[in-house]
């Protein structure tokens, strides 16, 4: 039977923060591409879940949502 080193098979913790930040952009990249009300929802209630439990700050809330309005801006533009 093949031999780990200790290390190998550790376990290490993803910090909640970079998982919130992977996920919604993610979700934020998915919705530029498709641009479905469903996935604006989904993404505007992701946010405010992940700044409500402390996985993103307050700026890092603000930023989300203001690329947000960069997009729903963009969308009305082009029509």
């Amino acid at each position: 039977m093949a031999q780990h080193a200790q290390s190998a098979s550790a376990r290490f913790e993803i910090p909640q923060h970079q998982i919130a930040t992977a996920l919604i952009g993610t979700k934020l990249i998915a919705y530029r591409i498709n641009r479905r009300p469903d996935q604006l929802a989904y993404l505007l209630g992701l946010v405010r879940m992940a700044s409500a439990v402390g996985a993103i700050s307050i700026d890092e809330h603000k930023q989300f949502l203001a690329d947000l309005d960069t997009l729903l801006a963009e969308e009305v533009a082009h029509g």
